[in-house]
């Protein structure tokens, strides 16, 4: 099985023009640096038994594939046809369960000592809670800055089951209309900051079977190393 290192490795002795092409963002000056080498470590008992096959469906793993809004105003959470998939979740996070207190929180910390701020201006979306059926609105949100006004980088995050599914991407400027530059970018960005906070960016990655845009649909998986 290829991993997402190998895939990178190969994207960059391939294409190192077509990633050079992707722009920027300013970073703040103590920021860690995107493009920071990120060493894979292996990959966690906890997650192992999904590495082998794509997961093709919301139920099959605490993991989620998507994040989802509404299709319209009003619309039923128990009622899984009355939301529609935005984006594809990309990366995986593994809290250590021996650890005292809440795992989402310790990932939030992470991004928190970046520098990044919680609940940010963003749309509000969804992720299905496979043990509840039903949708569950972001339950921890973070972005480089407030608006993103000039682009930015930013987080969704849920965590069911002791897994946190996290939809990582890179935001065109607000204005006009915010959207989305890079869900990969987005990737990266978040191996580096928590390689860089002692967290482990595992070698291999889970197949979610949801490839959107620039992302190959391989999400990293990241461990907490306490």
């Amino acid at each position: 099985m290829r991993t997402r290192r190998s895939l990178l490795r190969t994207a960059v002795a391939a294409g190192a023009g077509t990633l050079l092409a992707i722009a920027a963002l300013p970073s703040p000056p103590d920021s860690t640096p995107i493009d920071r080498t990120v060493e894979g470590s292996e990959t966690p008992p906890a997650v192992d038994d999904w590495t082998d096959e794509p997961i093709t469906g919301e139920t099959d793993t605490p993991m989620v594939r998507y994040q989802y809004r509404p299709i319209e105003d009003g619309a039923d959470p128990n009622e899984f046809d009355a939301f529609v998939a935005t984006a594809p979740i990309n990366v995986v996070l593994v809290p250590d369960d021996e650890v005292d207190g809440d795992g989402l929180e310790r990932v939030m910390a992470v991004l928190e000592d970046e520098g990044w701020l919680r609940d940010p201006e963003e749309y509000t979306r969804y992720a299905w809670d496979r043990q509840e059926s039903t949708f569950v609105r972001q339950q921890a949100t973070a972005a480089e800055t407030y608006y993103g006004t000039s682009g930015r980088l930013h987080v969704r995050c849920w965590s069911f089951e002791g897994i946190v599914s996290m939809q990582a991407h890179e935001d065109t400027g607000a204005r006009p209309e915010h959207g989305i530059a890079s869900y990969d970018r987005g990737l990266e960005a978040i191996e580096s900051i928590f390689d860089a906070a002692g967290w482990a960016v595992a070698s291999d990655a889970i197949d979610l079977d949801n490839e959107q845009r620039d992302y190959d649909g391989l999400a990293s998986v990241i461990t907490e190393d306490a």
